[in-house]
């Protein structure tokens, strides 16, 4: 049985968490329009930094679009030089995206990076040890939250 105070420190962390990702929507929305691109376009580059290059199937699953919509999508970034396919060096049949990250970074990061520096300066009011106890928690919410976009997307 939970402690009231617990209850109510877990209601205020899915509070807080729900802002965090209602502000992230949203913050992805203005840089996009600040960059003149979609913020789904945008959102694949950054998956494409995160995790590496990627087939569109990939592509496809991580951001639940078609896989037609991927097609465009990756054409619209190819064309703005973004990302470049390339034949898969094992099985030449599939196609790989890569992100293009010194473009990137040039044109996009001027309007992410002031969030990143201020996580970062946030960052240093914990000790290592409560960073990785934020981390942990944060890498288990992403593997909820992964888990639940893949059932409900299953009962669609």
């Amino acid at each position: 049985m939970s402690s009231p105070k617990r209850k109510l420190l877990t209601q205020e962390l899915n509070k807080q968490i729900r802002f965090l990702t209602g502000n992230s929507v949203i913050l992805s929305k203005v840089i996009a329009d600040l960059a003149g691109h979609h913020p789904t376009d945008l959102e694949c580059l950054d998956f494409l930094l995160l995790s590496g290059p990627s087939t569109a199937g990939k592509l496809s699953k991580l951001t639940g679009l078609t896989t037609g919509a991927v097609t465009a999508m990756i054409d619209r970034l190819e064309k703005a030089g973004y990302v470049k396919r390339a034949r898969d060096k094992h099985d030449r049949r599939k196609v790989i995206v890569e992100p293009n990250e010194k473009k990137i970074y040039a044109e996009l990061a001027p309007y992410s990076m002031p969030m990143g520096v201020a996580l970062e300066y946030l960052s240093k009011e914990f000790s290592e040890d409560e960073l990785d106890i934020i981390l942990r928690f944060l890498a288990g919410a992403n593997s909820a939250a992964n888990k639940e976009i893949s059932k409900l997307r299953k009962n669609n």
